[in-house]
Parts: C-alpha cells; structure tokens; sequence
C-alpha cells in the first residue's frame, strides 16, 4: 500500500482540524526523523499505517509536505519543502557522543553513494570508495564535483585525505541511521581501522525514499541557473510572488520546523500577524506537541516533551550551554541588543567570565580558549534560533528578538575551602 497525498489548498474551516492522539504522534515522529521504519519501532510504524490518510491530509492541508508511506517495505517519510530552507541546519550524524552536523562535502558524498548503490546494491567500503574516488575524478575537473581524495598520495599531508574519509564515513552513517543502508559489521570500525573492510548492502526501495521532487528533465529549469531551481522544487506556483495560500504554507512550515519565526517576514504580508493566522499555528504546533511563546516581533517554538526535536537548550548542563547562556545575558545588555557582532567580540566577552573565575572551564583556560568556547556557544544559540549568521565582509551573526526571550542570573557558588567545580557558574 502506498500513499502520497495530493494537495488541494482548503477552506479556512477545514484547515485548523486537530489530530488524534495516536496520528499526532506520528506526525511527531515524522518531524523529528523523516523516515519511519517498521523494523525499528513496529508499534510506531503499526499507528502511522492506521492513521496514515489522516496524518498524511493533516500534511498536506497545514503546509503542504507530502507523506508516503509503504506497509509492504515497511517504510514511511516525509518530504520537506521550504522555500526558504536553512542553509545553517544540515542532517545530524549520528556519532558515540552525540549527533554532529553533516559536512557540504558529506552531503555530496550521500547522493554520489545512492548512484553507486542504485547500479550495484551491495559492495564492499573500499570498493564503493574507489567509485566515488571515479566519479568524483571525472566531474572535478570541470568543476561539477568537488575533488574526493581519501586516501593521501606519496608527499602528501594526511589532514585533507583524513577529512575526506571523515566525510565519507559519515555519509554511510546518515544513509544507516535513514535504514538505507546495511553494514555486516559496525560502520564505528572504519574510524578506528583505517584498512577495514565492510560490506556494505542498500535497499534500493529505500534509495526511493530520498527522491522529493520529479526529475531535474521533467521539471521547467534550467540547469545552469541553480538559484531558480528551489520554486519548481517546492511547488511553487509558475515561480513568482507567492500567493495567500503559498505564505500561509510558508509560514506553518516555519512554525514546525524552526526554533524560532519571524511573524512578518518583511513583506508587508505576514500571515503570523493575522489573528487567523496566528490561531491555526498555534493549532498547528499543538497537534504535534510544539508550544509557541509568542510575542509582536517573534515566536519562540519549545518542544518541552523532546517529540520533535533533540534540542535541550537552555536546559543543558555542560559549560558550553552556560556560556552560550553567558552570550545571550551580553548580547542583551548591549546598547544595541540586535546589533550584529563577530568572533572576537564574543570571545572577548566570554574571555572576562574565564578571567574573572580561573576555576571555571579550565579546558578553555590557554591563549585560544575564549575563542573556541565562543565558537562552541554561537553553535548552541544558532541552533535554538537566538542568532542567525549575518556574514558580509567578515565572519558574523546577527541577534534575534529571541535574546528577550531568557533574562539570565549568574550565581558563582563556593564550596568549603574555597574548591569550586565547572557546574558551580550557571545561569
């Protein structure tokens, strides 16, 4: 049984339509992994073929994303399609201590292994390196395809080849963890044996699953113009200004798949500054456990139950989390809070905290340390849509009205003896 529901834009009633407790978590789920697989959660997979029609018209009524879903393969998925997709949020690579965001060249690497495991399914890693190694040869030179280079020539420094299998590694990681992929033994050995020697098996049904759009011949684009690829791909209507129903999916869509939403996009038509608008969102991030904090020029979007999302800041309790904290109670304090700001202003504001409290984060206590430390929090406030990057000239962020959101106390607790741990500076 396969399903992929088409989408008709609907009347205003019909749209704010809850979900039933068993079809909201698995409009959950899908959110927070894509991809449902029967082997891995049976009962969940059980409840997303039950209420798959509603779940899948839920979808496509609130912001058009299309669901299919195979009972027989044992596989279900959403498709997302913004747009505006973020440029700063890639797929997680699942790793030993926790989740990494995939790398461009990764993600490259991803589509060149499904060409090769589509013509052969199963192959050995280094047989399926050496392909990609070809293909990637043949295309670098005109620039079509990045130079893949894993293993480093006579004379050659290892960092670049080191890189590279990094890269590759983690593409077959993201292919294992979406169930695309097999391996007879744990793809965590390639880190440590760098002349192990997997086999590695795909499902070619699966490979299908990553396909969310028609074929690059089928659709009116042109090849050579990239940037005007993104409207025919979404589904935007013969590519110009959106129309009502476009904004009020772009603007849902933002609402399930962003930490944080501008209600007025700038246009002069936010549909998040309508009551209409702002009552089916609200609607929309409840039925899948979402809670909105909602003010006139932001909405932070919370998932206090971790059904969508990993994401537990401010909530964490490693140092890197209190310095991101540290960050937000500076770039609120500032004369302009919403100023952009750099690397060095932030490691220069984190670089007092670390003078003023030697006992605190002391693997951030040399030369460099303010800067990494720095570079570590922006990730955690980027990521939970407190800065967005802002890069002209130089490397950059520009605060959100999301630094109003958190007003942050800073308690330097002592211990007898005058001994301190790392957790004693929190916010």
């Amino acid at each position: 049984m396969n399903s992929t529901w088409a989408v008709q834009p609907g009347n205003p009633t019909s749209l704010s339509a809850s979900l039933s407790p068993e079809a909201g978590q698995v409009a959950a789920a899908l959110l927070a992994r894509h991809v449902l697989d029967a082997e891995e959660d049976p009962e969940l997979f059980r409840m997303a073929v039950h209420h798959h029609h509603e779940v899948a018209h839920w979808f496509a009524r609130q912001c058009e994303w299309p669901v299919t879903l195979d009972a027989a393969q044992g596989a279900a998925r959403l498709c997302k399609r913004r747009l505006d997709p973020p440029k700063d949020r890639p797929p997680a690579v699942p790793h030993k201590k926790g989740p990494v965001p995939a790398t461009p060249m990764a993600l490259i690497l991803v589509c060149l292994v499904c060409e090769q495991l589509w013509r052969r399914p199963s192959a050995s890693f280094n047989d399926l390196q050496r392909a990609v190694v070809q293909a990637c040869g043949i295309e670098a030179g005109e620039g079509r395809l990045p130079g893949f280079r894993p293993v480093a020539l006579p004379g050659e420094g290892q960092a670049t080849a080191s890189a590279h299998r990094r890269a590759f590694i983690d593409a077959l990681l993201l292919l294992e963890s979406w169930h695309i992929l097999r391996s007879d033994q744990p793809l965590s050995l390639l880190e440590q044996d760098q002349g192990g020697e997997l086999l590695l098996t795909a499902r070619r049904e699966r490979i299908l699953l990553l396909v969310a759009a028609l074929d690059a011949s089928a659709l009116e684009v042109d090849l050579d113009e990239p940037a005007t690829h993104v409207p025919s791909l979404v589904g935007a209507r013969d590519g110009g200004d959106p129309n009502v129903a476009e904004r009020r999916y772009e603007a849902i869509r933002a609402v399930l798949d962003d930490p944080g939403v501008c209600p007025d996009d700038g246009s002069g038509q936010g549909f998040l500054t309508t009551p209409a608008g702002r009552e089916q969102a609200l609607d929309a991030a409840a039925a899948v456990g979402l809670t909105c904090t909602v003010r006139k020029d932001w909405w932070m979007v919370g998932d206090l139950g971790g059904r969508t999302t990993e994401r537990t800041f401010p909530q964490g309790r490693a140092l890197e989390q209190h310095a991101a904290l540290l960050l937000i109670r500076w770039l609120a304090d500032r004369e302009e809070p919403l100023a952009w700001f750099g690397p060095n202003a932030a490691a220069v504001a984190l670089q007092e905290v670390l003078d003023a409290n030697r006992w605190w984060a002391s693997g951030y206590q040399d030369a460099r340390g303010a800067r990494r430390l720095a570079r570590v929090a922006v990730d955690f406030l980027q990521d939970a849509g407190v800065v967005v990057p802002d890069a002209g000239e130089q490397e950059g962020w520009r605060p959100t009205p999301a630094v109003h959101m958190w007003h942050i106390n800073v308690a330097v607790a002592g211990r007898p003896g005058g001994a301190h741990d790392e957790e004693d500076l929190h916010g």
